[in-house]
C-alpha cells in the first residue's frame, strides 16, 4: 500500500472512461448497471481511504499522535475473489486491487470483465490496472467470497446489513465493505511499537524515498489538474521533473486567493479552517484549508513537535499569537491537544508575572513562542524569581541571535533550544534537533518539499545559494506548487538520511517586525515617494523589548519628520504598535531621520536598502 495514491489515480481514470463510454452496460440488466454506476465515484473512493484506512498521506502507515507510533498496512498478496453477483465482484475487485493485492477473479460474468480489462489497458496511468480471470484457483491462493449488501429493513436475506436514516443518502458501498469481515483479510496490519512516523519514513531506502515523493507529486497534480490556475500546466511524473512546472509567485497566489480571486479553489463543499495571511501593509489575504488538508497539517506538525524534543509529560506554555484568524495559537493548541502533554494556552498577552506563577504552581518546563517576545519574557521572569528555570524553548517566526540564546541557556539551564521553520502560507518546512543549530533545519519532505532555484526558477546544485521554492504535497485547496516564499537558502549535505536546509533570510525586501508583522521596503518607499523622497534606507534594531524601524532619508531641503512618521503609520497598519501584547514585553516604534547622505557600498556606490541589526552582537552594533 506504499503507493495507494497511484491506484486511486488509475481507478479514477477508469471510472471516467466507463462514464464516458457506457456500452459496457448494454448487456447488463438495469439493476446491475445502476449498481455499478454507483461505484464509479472517485471522490467517494478517496474518502473511503481517508476515513476507513487512515490519512492517505501517511499510508502505508496509520499514525497515532498520542503514542507517537505507527501501524503498517500491507497487502495480503495474491487473492482469488468470488461473488454471487456482478456488483459483488466489482466491489471485491476494486477493494482488493486498491489495497495493493494481485487479484484473480473466478467470475460468472467474463464478457463484462474482458471488456473492462481491455478498456483499462488503454489508460495512460502510472499504475496499470491488472486483473486475471481464472476458472481454477490455485491451492496456495486464498479465496475470498464477497457477500451482497442488504438494507437492514429487508428480512430473511443474508449479507452485509446497513441502515439509512430518513432523508439520508445510501452509503458508498465500498465504505460499508471496509467495515465488514470479508474485507479484513485483504490487509495485513503490523504494529511498530516505539516507532514514530518520522522514523518509519527514515527507514526507507533512498530509492524508496524517491519513489514515495514521486507518487506524492503525481497525486498532487491529479488533485489540482481541474483547478483553473493549473489546467494548462505540464504533468511531470517524478520530482526530478518538478522544475517543468512554473514558479508560483506571491502575486499569482494573491490573485487566485480570497478575497481577490478563486482560481486556486476546488469545487468541493466548504470545510476546514480559514486563516489570515500575515498582513503586508494592511492588505489582507486568506488561506483556506479543507478539512482533510487541515487534519494532515496538524498530524504532520505533531510529528515535528515530537522530533524537536517534546515528550510525554511535558508542561507547555503556549505564547503564540491568536485571534483574528491568525494561525499560530490555533494550530499549536490543536497539535498539543493530540499529544500526551499538558498545555497552558496563554497567548501573546502573557506577562512575566504570569509565567512565574505558572512555573511556581504547575512546574512548567517548556515554552513555545517567537524570539522577540520570549527573550524579554524569560529574562524578566528570572529577575522576578531567581529560581525560575525552563528546560525547553521552542520558537519560530524569526531568527534568534546565537549570543542571546547562549546567555539564556546559561541563565535558565535550558537543555532544548530549537527552532521550527514555517511559511506563512504553507505551515512547517523544517525543524531543529541535535546536532543542528543556528540556521540549519531538517526538512520535512513528506509535507513540504523544498527546492533551491535560481532567479529563473531552475534548480541549483546542493550547496549553492538560491530562492526557496515550496511544494506542499498535502494541501489541495489553494495548493502551493513551486511557491516562491521570498526566502533564500541552500541545501547542505544530508545527515541521517534527511535533507538539511541552511536558511539565509529574505530575498524580496520583506521585513518581519516583532515576529509576525510584515512589511515590504517598497511599500515604505511608495508612501514616502508622495512627499518627493526618493532615497531611503531602513534599519531595524532591537534594544530590550523594543524593536525600532528607522527610516533614514536623503533630501535636499528640511522635512517634517514627525509628519512623515504619522503618514507612514496611517498608510501602513503594520507600523502601528499594539497587537494585545504587553508593552513591557514587546514595543515597536518607527522613526524617520533625515541625513545628509545615506551610507553607500564603497565599490558599487549602491545604498543598502535594508539593514537588520537585531541579530548582531552588541559590540557589532556599536
Amino acid at each position: 500500500m506504499q503507493f495507494l495514491t497511484d491506484r486511486i489515480i488509475t481507478l479514477a481514470a477508469l471510472f471516467d472512461d466507463l462514464q464516458q463510454h457506457a456500452e459496457w452496460a448494454d448487456p447488463l440488466t438495469a439493476r446491475q448497471a445502476e449498481q455499478i454506476r454507483a461505484l464509479l465515484d472517485a471522490t467517494a473512493l478517496e474518502q473511503v481511504v481517508q476515513i476507513r484506512l487512515g490519512n492517505v498521506h501517511a499510508l502505508p502507515w496509520v499514525y497515532y499522535p498520542y503514542t507517537n507510533e505507527v501501524t503498517e498496512l500491507l497487502p495480503l498478496g495474491s487473492v482469488t475473489l468470488k461473488s454471487a453477483s456482478l456488483e459483488g465482484e466489482v466491489r471485491g475487485v476494486l477493494l482488493a486491487w486498491l489495497t495493493g493485492n494481485q487479484v484473480s477473479l473466478a467470475s460468472g460474468f467474463e464478457p463484462f470483465w474482458q471488456q473492462i480489462i481491455e478498456r483499462a489497458s488503454r489508460l495512460k496511468t502510472f499504475a496499470p490496472f491488472n486483473l486475471a480471470l481464472t476458472h481454477a484457483p490455485q491451492d496456495s491462493t486464498p479465496v475470498i467470497f464477497i457477500p451482497e449488501q442488504t438494507h437492514a429493513s429487508v428480512q430473511g436475506k443474508a449479507g452485509i446489513r446497513y441502515q439509512v436514516a430518513p432523508g439520508a443518502s445510501a452509503p458508498y458501498a465500498l465504505s460499508v465493505d471496509l467495515l465488514d469481515a470479508w474485507s479484513a483479510p485483504l490487509i495485513v496490519k503490523v504494529h511498530h511499537a516505539g516507532v514514530s512516523l518520522s522514523e518509519a519514513r527514515r527507514q526507507l531506502s533512498p530509492d524508496e524515498r524517491r519513489q514515495r515523493l514521486d507518487s506524492r507529486l503525481r497525486f498532487l497534480l491529479y488533485k489540482t489538474q481541474r483547478l483553473p490556475h493549473y489546467q494548462q500546466v505540464a504533468q511531470p511524473q517524478t520530482v526530478a521533473e518538478l522544475h517543468q512546472l512554473p514558479v508560483l509567485t506571491k502575486q499569482a497566489l494573491e490573485q487566485g486567493s480570497p478575497p481577490y480571486g478563486r482560481a486556486m479553489a476546488s469545487q468541493a463543499p466548504p470545510s476546514g479552517e480559514v486563516l489570515v495571511s500575515g498582513s503586508s501593509g494592511g492588505k489582507t489575504r486568506y488561506i483556506p484549508y479543507s478539512r482533510d488538508d487541515w487534519q494532515s497539517m496538524i498530524h504532520e506538525a505533531v510529528q515535528t513537535l515530537y522530533d524537536i524534543g517534546l515528550v510525554a509529560g511535558d508542561r507547555v506554555v503556549n505564547t503564540l499569537y491568536g485571534g483574528h484568524m491568525y494561525g499560530g495559537m490555533l494550530t499549536s493548541s490543536q497539535e498539543l491537544a493530540l499529544m500526551p502533554v499538558e498545555a497552558y494556552t496563554v497567548g501573546q498577552n502573557i506577562t512575566p508575572q504570569e509565567l512565574v506563577y505558572l512555573y511556581q504552581t504547575f512546574d512548567i518546563n517548556t515554552i513555545i513562542g517567537i524570539p522577540s517576545l520570549l527573550d524579554t519574557l524569560l529574562s524578566q521572569a528570572k529577575q522576578i524569581d531567581p529560581q525560575f528555570r525552563i528546560e525547553k524553548v521552542i520558537y519560530g517566526g524569526a531568527l534568534w541571535p546565537e549570543h542571546r540564546k547562549e546567555a539564556l541557556i546559561e541563565m535558565l539551564g535550558i537543555k532544548t533550544f530549537h527552532s521550527i521553520l514555517a511559511a506563512n502560507d504553507g505551515a512547517q518546512i523544517g525543524y531543529q534537533s541535535p546536532p543542528l543549530q543556528g540556521v540549519e533545519h531538517y526538512l520535512v519532505d513528506d509535507y513540504n518539499y523544498v527546492e533551491i532555484a535560481d532567479d529563473h526558477g531552475n534548480p541549483v546544485a546542493d550547496g549553492e545559494r538560491g530562492h526557496i521554492l515550496l511544494t506542499n504535497w498535502q494541501k489541495f485547496e489553494y495548493p502551493l506548487i513551486r511557491y516562491k516564499i521570498g526566502d533564500v537558502g541552500r541545501i547542505v549535505p544530508q545527515r541521517d538520511g534527511g535533507r538539511v536546509l541552511e536558511f539565509l533570510g529574505r530575498s524580496d525586501g520583506l521585513i518581519i517586525l516583532n515576529g509576525r508583522k510584515a512589511i515590504y521596503y517598497q511599500q515604505v518607499a511608495d508612501v514616502l515617494s508622495e512627499a518627493g523622497i526618493g532615497q531611503l534606507q531602513l534599519t531595524i534594531s532591537q534594544k530590550g523589548h523594543q524593536e525600532t524601524l528607522q527610516v533614514s532619508i536623503e533630501a535636499p531641503q528640511p522635512l517634517d519628520t514627525q509628519a512623515l512618521e504619522q503618514n507612514l503609520q496611517a498608510a501602513l497598519p503594520s507600523l502601528r504598535p499594539g497587537d494585545g501584547v504587553s508593552i513591557e514585553l514587546l514595543d515597536f516604534r518607527v522613526r524617520v531621520v533625515q541625513v545628509e547622505q545615506l551610507a553607500r557600498h564603497p565599490v558599487s556606490g549602491k545604498i543598502r536598502l535594508v539593514e537588520d541589526l537585531r541579530f548582531s552582537r552588541p559590540e557589532e552594533v556599536a
